[in-house]
């Protein structure tokens, strides 16, 4: 677990088990996976074998690959292969999806506001609470339109915003403000975050260049939540973007 924060570190938001996510949220057997999962003590085929439980290393779904936790989580090809490992990204997925509805419902409204407040105390009284919300990329605009790509549907960008067959995760775009936002999410093994994002980053190039050629402004935003539960800092700059609090992204996460 240590090694694997010395990798990992940098790029994602640490532990924080709370007393009351332990006692409250979360079920016995959910908390075991977690821990386990960390300390690499899982009851994966390579260690039942190696606590002399077991004789037979290989993938007990695959009957290839040695059985890690890494390659049950991230590199069985039969479980990619049947779509447990999409399924599993668009869980992920929807409830990012609710907080971008939330935002987006948010704007509507045109209630967020890219104003910061400067305010002067004067000596010997208190400050008052500034009632500016926080900052948001999503301005007012009534038109946001929330696009989502998961296994099961699929979703093709309309052709006035840009012709390409290019699919984020999400894309949300508003015609009167000329502004995309597209949200691609990764669940890899918490070790290959930065390999994995660079690989995202570069797989939009082309599309964010052909939208920005369209004379739309563009926010493209890579995330990653670990397979094992661990969140990237990505995701972190993605809900303060959206115009969440500090309370509610720690509540999020």
């Amino acid at each position: 677990m240590q090694n694997d924060w010395l990798d990992i570190g940098d790029f994602c938001i640490p532990l924080a088990l709370k007393w009351r996510t332990l006692i409250y949220d979360w079920s016995p057997a959910l908390l075991k996976f977690y821990l386990n999962a960390f300390q690499m003590t899982l009851p994966d085929q390579s260690n039942l074998v190696r606590w002399g439980k077991s004789t037979e290393k290989t993938c007990y779904i695959c009957g290839k690959a040695v059985g890690t936790a890494k390659h049950l989580l991230v590199g069985c090809k039969v479980l990619l292969d049947s779509g447990q490992y999409s399924r599993r990204h668009d869980r992920v997925l929807e409830v990012i999806r609710e907080v971008v509805s939330l935002s987006v419902a948010r704007a509507q409204k045109g209630i967020t506001t890219n104003e910061r407040s400067v305010g002067f105390v004067r000596e010997g009284t208190r400050a008052k609470k500034s009632n500016v919300k926080p900052y948001s990329i999503l301005k007012a605009a009534l038109d946001w339109t929330i696009m989502m790509d998961t296994y099961e549907k699929q979703y093709k960008i309309p052709e006035d915003i840009c012709a390409s067959a290019s699919r984020p995760d999400i894309f949300l775009f508003s015609r009167i403000l000329k502004r995309v936002v597209m949200i691609e999410l990764t669940v890899p093994w918490e070790t290959n975050i930065p390999k994995d994002n660079t690989i995202k980053v570069n797989k939009y190039y082309e599309l964010t260049n052909e939208l920005t050629r369209n004379r739309f402004v563009v926010d493209l935003y890579v995330v990653e939540v670990g397979a094992r539960g661990i969140t990237a800092k990505s995701l972190y700059n993605l809900l303060k973007d959206l115009g969440l609090s500090r309370t509610h992204i720690n509540a999020f996460l």
